[in-house]
């Protein structure tokens, strides 16, 4: 009896360990996600308090801000409209290809689509510059280098990669066992436009909606081309009068549509999470297009092209030589310290909590659609707000150690893409089978050996992924750290950004190449070790283990 107890009381106590680890990693997740927003309702209800509320609401939505939300609502829309249709192109283009030709341009798009906008503008800003020079040797008007058309053109092909990828998901959550049934009936064309599209279309509204959400709170591309948006103007308010109440309600008309597009295509965005198999290979008997849907495939993949053609080449004739790019490494070596200092700071705190909150995600009912909710508030939230939301919350007596060190950076990075990593790993959790974990649990003896041999081995592909994207993303963080950063530390997104206000010059270009190069080496690196994982180690070996104690 003595013999069954002792293991029974070791497994309780372990399990009641998880559990207790497990809610403070959500407490903690909640503080330094969420803390933010609830810094700036404080910031708002002190300012109401102070009696500045009511004039500051008054003169919300006249003049020039009015203007200003249309412009840049007009631009998200336009920009986001552009790149679904184009992305729908090739998603429907890949159809028709092997899964490695599919899967490769997908990793291609999605290492594309992490490199920060403002470095699109870098490359683009050059192209029109070299563009402008041919056709002034010849006589001809030189394209127009800044204003309305110029921003929505970069900062669509900054978003083009990313609505490809969020379009091939898409199109990968059709039952293609209804498609093929169709096909046995109708033409290839009519499937396409009466199956195929309907059947997808709650999956890219969810993609537009996602898109647009982006698009709208970033700042940095049409600031760049002197274009001003309702997303800079809260960085104004708040640089000028120093109140987190008045930026906070400068922004309302702003986040009042960003979160209100969330909610709406929250759904759709949970659906995308759910698609079994986010890279469906080709069919046995492609589908046939019309002649005319082919040619704008075709003109889609050519702008896919320019975009790779125009980063990388684009960035390389900037920088000039290897003696340039290694002279704007050593200028810049304190930032590249600090900067990766913050990636690691995030990847070793937002891991551990992406996993607790995609735990979340999982649960059905009001709670797990509450949670889902609520990770993606934060990123209908302009980033300016996020800074201004952390200095609100951490800079009071209470936290005298944590401010104003690189914590709080860190902070804002985790505040604002935390909600990829969960996703990331919720899907992760998705794809393991159930079966494996019953079974650890019951061949194991205790909740951590299940935990370090099992659970941890299976979700390390996720872990990786989520990883590298947190990586990607912290490194090009720019709107939040701008705010946030203590004095004397400096991050590569914020030199950059500096920089490019006086001009491309190499330095910059080379900083730009080394940002576009680790993300990439990053991608291929992370692909690479999870394809290891999964085939020849831990993770193969973990799942071999499982099913023969079943």
């Amino acid at each position: 009896m003595k013999d069954r107890i002792v293991p029974l009381i070791r497994m309780r106590g372990c399990i009641t360990l998880s559990a207790v680890a497990g809610t403070l990693l959500l407490a903690l997740a909640v503080l330094i996600i969420f803390g933010p927003l609830a810094g700036l309702l404080f910031e708002l209800a002190r300012f109401f308090g102070a009696g500045g509320g009511g004039s500051a609401l008054a003169g919300l939505l006249t003049g020039r801000r009015l203007v200003l939300l249309i412009q840049s609502v007009g631009l998200a829309a336009a920009v986001t409209a552009a790149g679904i249709c184009a992305g729908v192109l090739i998603a429907t283009a890949l159809w028709r290809r092997s899964r490695a030709f599919s899967f490769g341009i997908l990793l291609l798009v999605l290492a594309l689509s992490l490199i920060p906008p403002y470095i699109h503008a870098l490359t683009w800003s050059s192209a029109i510059t070299l563009f402008n020079q041919g056709l002034t040797t010849i006589g001809a008007a030189p394209l127009p280098s800044s204003g309305w058309l110029v921003s929505f053109w970069v900062q669509f092909m900054a978003m083009f990669p990313l609505a490809i990828f969020l379009s091939c998901i898409g199109f990968a959550s059709v039952d293609r066992t209804l498609v093929e049934v169709a096909r046995t009936v109708r033409p290839d064309s009519e499937v396409l436009q009466k199956i195929v599209l309907p059947l997808a279309a709650p999956s890219l509204v969810a993609a537009f909606g996602f898109l647009f959400v982006l698009s709208c709170t970033d700042y940095s591309v049409p600031s760049l081309f002197g274009s001003d948006t309702y997303a800079l103007d809260i960085f104004s308010v708040y640089s000028a009068t120093g109140s987190a109440g008045a930026a906070l309600i400068t922004a309302l008309p702003l986040l009042i549509i960003t979160v209100a597009v969330l909610v709406a295509c929250r759904s759709g965005i949970r659906r995308l999470a759910q698609t079994p198999n986010w890279t469906v290979g080709a069919w046995d008997n492609p589908p046939v297009v019309p002649g005319p849907v082919r040619l704008f495939q075709e003109g889609a993949f050519l702008l896919l092209g320019l975009q790779v053609v125009v980063v990388f080449s684009g960035l390389v004739y900037a920088t000039g030589s290897w003696a340039k790019l290694s002279s704007a490494l050593a200028f810049s070596a304190h930032e590249i310290g600090d900067s990766l200092l913050i990636v690691a700071c995030v990847i070793a705190i937002g891991i551990p909590l992406a996993i607790v909150i995609s735990r979340e995600l999982l649960l059905p009912g009001v709670r797990g659609s509450l949670w889902w909710g609520l990770i993606l508030l934060p990123v209908a939230v302009p980033a300016p707000l996020i800074g201004i939301g952390i200095i609100s919350l951490w800079n009071n007596p209470a936290m005298p150690v944590l401010y104003g060190t690189f914590l709080m950076p860190a902070f804002a990075a985790l505040s604002r893409f935390a909600a990829f990593a969960a996703i990331i790993l919720y899907v992760q959790i998705r794809a393991i089978d159930p079966a494996l974990i019953d079974a650890a649990r019951v061949f194991s003896r205790d909740t951590v050996a299940t935990l370090t041999k099992v659970t941890l081995p299976l979700l390390a592909p996720g872990i990786f992924i989520a990883s590298a994207v947190l990586a990607a993303l912290t490194l090009g963080e720019l709107g939040a750290t701008l705010i946030v950063t203590p004095p004397g530390f400096g991050t590569l997104a914020i030199k950059i950004y500096n920089y490019l206000h006086y001009g491309a010059a190499a330095e910059v270009a080379g900083l730009c190449l080394f940002m576009v190069a680790a993300t990439l080496v990053a991608g291929v690196c992370v692909a690479g070790a999870v394809a290891w994982w999964n085939v020849r180690g831990p993770g193969s070996r973990c799942k071999k283990s499982v099913m023969d104690h079943d």
